[in-house]
C-alpha cells in the first residue's frame, strides 16, 4: 500500500514578502496630516495590494474607514474582528451580495439602477449606509448626470438605509499637469449636491489635488509607500512597506561569447560571473522587465537575460557573493516603481503579484 505523501508546507518558494507594519502606520499618518479635514479611508482591496487586508486592518486601528472590492473581501475582515466602516467598492452582483451587506454592516458602493431596487426589496429591519457613484469622467461605474438626481430620490424612498453618501474617482490623478481632475471636480461642483458627505480623493488626489480633499479620501497605493504619480518614484516621507527578498541559488562563470537563459537574451562582452537568484515570474517578479537591478549585500547586481518561472540572472562580477546571500528584488531599493517603470506596468501590479506567491513575513506589529 502506497503511503500518504506528507503535507506540503504552507509557502514552497524561496522568495519571502516582508511587510513593515511600521511604514503602513507612517503613511496612513502621513496622508491623514494631508488631508487633516477629510476622513480617510485605507483601502485595503485585494488583500491589501498583497500586503496582507487583515494584518494592515488591524494595524490601523485609529483608521476611519477602510475600502475593499467586493463584499466576500469583507466577511473575513469582520469575522477577524474589525469593526470600523467597510466600503464595498465594487458594489454588489447579486441578492446575496446585498443581504451580506445587511448582515455583516457593509457600505455598498451603489452605481446601477438595478442596485437600488435590490436594496428596497431587502426584507431587513437593519439599515446600511451606501454610497451612490457618479460618473464624473472615469467612465467604468457611476450614474450620468442625468440619472445620478433621480437615483438618489429613488435610494432616499428606501426604509432600510441610514446616511447616504455620494462619491466619484478621478481618472487623471496621477498627473498633476492634466486638466481632467479640475474637469472632473468642476462636474461635481455643479450638481449643487455640496449638502451630502463626498469622496473624492484617491492617493494622488491626497497628495497633488487638494480641492479633492473634501468630506472623505481614498487612500490606496500611497498607504504602501508607493508613489502614486506616473513620473516620480516616491514623495518624500512615504515609506514603502514591502521588501521583496529570496537568495542566491548558484554561482556561474561564463567565458565571452556565452549567452544566458531563454532566447539567449544576454551574450557576455567578457568573462562574467552570474548569480542565479530563486525568484521568478512564479514568484510576482515581472516577465517583461528590462533591465533592472537588485540588491546583494549592500551592492547593486544588474539583471541579464531574461526573468524565467523560478530564476533570475545577475552580474555579480566583481561583487563579493556565495550561494543563500540574501537579495532584494524590490524594497527601500530599487523601488517597486522603479522596477514596474522598467517593465511597463505599475507598482500596484507588482505587489498584487509577489503578495499572492510569497512568503509573508509581518515586522514591526506593535
Amino acid at each position: 500500500m502506497t503511503k500518504p505523501l506528507p503535507p506540503l508546507p504552507p509557502h514552497t518558494r524561496h522568495s519571502r514578502i516582508i511587510i513593515d507594519l511600521a511604514a503602513i502606520r507612517s503613511n496612513y499618518r502621513l496622508l491623514k496630516s494631508t488631508a487633516p479635514n477629510s476622513k480617510v479611508i485605507a483601502v485595503i482591496k485585494a488583500d491589501a495590494y498583497g500586503h496582507g487586508a487583515i494584518q494592515v486592518a488591524r494595524t490601523l486601528a485609529d483608521a476611519d474607514a477602510f475600502a475593499v472590492a467586493t463584499s466576500l473581501e469583507a466577511i473575513p475582515l469582520r469575522e477577524a474582528g474589525i469593526t470600523q466602516k467597510i466600503i464595498v467598492l465594487g458594489g454588489v452582483v447579486n441578492a446575496v451580495e446585498m443581504r451580506s451587506c445587511f448582515d455583516y454592516q457593509l457600505d455598498p458602493v451603489m452605481h446601477q439602477f438595478w442596485q437600488v431596487e435590490l436594496l428596497q426589496q431587502m426584507p431587513t429591519e437593519a439599515q446600511i449606509e451606501p454610497w451612490l457613484k457618479y460618473n464624473s469622467g472615469m467612465g467604468r461605474l457611476g450614474f450620468s448626470d442625468q440619472n445620478l438626481k433621480q437615483a438618489l430620490a429613488q435610494l432616499k424612498q428606501a426604509n432600510n438605509i441610514g446616511t447616504i453618501r455620494l462619491m466619484t474617482h478621478l481618472a487623471n490623478a496621477d498627473d498633476d499637469s492634466d486638466p481632467s481632475s479640475s474637469e472632473q471636480l468642476s462636474r461635481v461642483k455643479a450638481l449643487s449636491l455640496q449638502d451630502y458627505e463626498w469622496g473624492i480623493a484617491n492617493s494622488a488626489g491626497i497628495l497633488g489635488w487638494p480641492k479633492s480633499r473634501v468630506n472623505w479620501v481614498r487612500a490606496g497605493i500611497a498607504l504602501y509607500g508607493s508613489d502614486p504619480f506616473f513620473d516620480r518614484d516616491t514623495t518624500p516621507k512615504l515609506q514603502p512597506a514591502m521588501q521583496f527578498k529570496s537568495q542566491i541559488l548558484a554561482i556561474n562563470t561564463l567565458k565571452k561569447g556565452q549567452s544566458i537563459g531563454y532566447g539567449g537574451l544576454h551574450t557576455c562582452a567578457q568573462d562574467q560571473t552570474i548569480g542565479v537568484v530563486a525568484a521568478g515570474y512564479a514568484d510576482g517578479y515581472p516577465r517583461h522587465l528590462t533591465g533592472g537591478y537588485v540588491m546583494l549585500n549592500g551592492q547593486r547586481a544588474n539583471i541579464v537575460g531574461r526573468v524565467s518561472m523560478d530564476m533570475i540572472t545577475i552580474d555579480i562580477s566583481g561583487l563579493q557573493a556565495k550561494p543563500g546571500d540574501e537579495v532584494t528584488l524590490w524594497g527601500d531599493a530599487p523601488l517597486a516603481n522603479e522596477i514596474a517603470r522598467l517593465s511597463e506596468t505599475i507598482s500596484y501590479e507588482l505587489f498584487c503579484h509577489a503578495g499572492c506567491h510569497g512568503r509573508k513575513e509581518f515586522i514591526n506589529k506593535n
